[in-house]
């Protein structure tokens, strides 16, 4: 069998990982399978047995290139093909697969226009309706990957839709001590961190969605009860909001680093990995108000670091109805968020600004509780991640969905 992972490009960026643990777990059961990426980039970490193919998302005839690079593959699989980046090429998936109908597809749908305002201009020319994105025949099978967003897609007429989780590499989230504490010497050597400090880790890139200015506040309110920590946000991004944050926190003298851990962490084979950040921290916090899948909520449980921060129903479900608790972390009814962040800084501004609303906020959120619980889940919490979503858990899972297509 041969199956062709087809995306713009494999940087080292989600989407890639996603596709490398799936070959890895498949080529740990099934040695003989062969893999084709294809795209317009590929980054080291593309595994040598692999076969480049090349596509020019730029040629007036994509259906074309899109059927060349996919000539031999027993199944197709379009990793994130509606989120708009480049509409021509959205249009030329739709086309490909219904012109096609020999073909077996998968849409993989890692995220939706639907949630890219900022998208909608440049794709408004190529689509009127978003729901016409989606190709409607037999040979198309479509992956999200939580229950929620199947259930998006259904709303939308769709068939042929199932859930396969994002997966993780239990090895990869294991350190020795050693590499672990020379990365917190090189935090202490750039000024990242200093002596004695405790290290709340929150390892996303600077983006509005992340909600920062809360997991500041609770770092604030951690603090408060006896606590000397740091918060380190790792990747930055270059937007007004990395500028707002960074503000809010030298204003209410709250111990950040912001978008300096990045230098250290996964670049180069020599470097360091989210792993030893993880083993230096204290504590992983997630306040992120949205998320595709939610790597943050599982992640931590196998690294042995506990978890706290916001919960995201629309994602959280799935986790625990697999099984992990995540009774440590807050909701809504218990700290109110909004979508606007002007709005949200404002509120933590205001926490910020008075004492006597820190108290009382800090006696609703009953922080040390949460991590305490959080403490006394960590290996229950390990076990069920590594049930459901260890890589070679979730490849088999999708060999199985292949294998069903194929009719095999």
């Amino acid at each position: 069998m041969k199956i062709c992972f087809l995306h713009y490009y494999f940087k080292k960026d989600g989407v890639t990982r996603t596709v490398l643990n799936n070959v890895l777990g498949i080529k740990e059961q099934s040695p003989n399978i062969q893999f084709v990426f294809a795209g317009d980039f590929f980054s080291e970490a593309i595994p040598d047995y692999a076969e480049k193919r090349f596509i020019d998302w730029e040629s007036e005839d994509l259906v074309s290139e899109i059927k060349r690079v996919s000539s031999d593959a027993d199944i197709l699989i379009i990793e994130n093909p509606v989120v708009g980046i480049f509409p021509r090429a959205t249009l030329a998936f739709k086309e490909f697969v219904e012109e096609n109908q020999n073909k077996k597809v998968i849409y993989r749908i890692h995220d939706f226009i639907d949630d890219r305002p900022h998208l909608f201009e440049e794709f408004k020319k190529v689509f009127s309706d978003f729901n016409e994105i989606y190709p409607n025949s037999d040979n198309v099978h479509f992956i999200t990957l939580t229950s929620f967003d199947r259930n998006r897609l259904l709303a939308k007429g769709l068939k042929n839709v199932s859930v396969l989780p994002n997966s993780i590499v239990e090895s990869d989230l294991y350190t020795n001590e050693e590499n672990a504490l020379k990365l917190r010497k090189k935090f202490e050597e750039s000024g990242i961190i200093k002596l004695g400090e405790k290290i709340i880790s929150y390892p996303v890139k600077i983006l509005r969605r992340k909600n920062i200015e809360e997991a500041i506040l609770i770092t604030k309110l951690i603090n408060n009860f006896g606590g000397k920590h740091r918060l380190i946000v790792t990747l930055p991004h270059e937007d007004d909001y990395e500028k707002e944050i960074k503000e809010l926190a030298e204003k209410h003298n709250v111990p950040c680093s912001i978008g300096e851990a990045h230098k250290f962490l996964d670049y180069g084979k020599d470097e360091f990995t989210t792993a030893d950040l993880f083993a230096i921290s204290d504590l992983v916090i997630s306040t992120s108000i949205r998320e595709g899948f939610g790597f943050a909520f599982i992640e931590p449980w196998v690294a042995g670091t506990p978890l706290i921060g916001r919960k995201i129903p629309e994602v959280t479900k799935d986790f625990e109805d697999a099984g992990i608790d995540l009774s440590p972390l807050y909701d809504n009814s218990v700290l109110h968020n909004s979508k606007n962040t002007e709005e949200r800084i404002e509120r933590v501004g205001a926490f910020l600004s008075d004492n006597e609303k820190l108290d009382q906020l800090q006696k609703i959120l009953r922080l040390n509780e949460r991590i305490e619980k959080s403490l006394t889940l960590m290996e229950k919490n390990k076990q069920a991640v590594i049930n459901t979503y260890s890589h070679t858990r979730v490849a088999d899972k999708l060999l199985n969905q292949i294998n069903f297509i194929l009719g095999n």
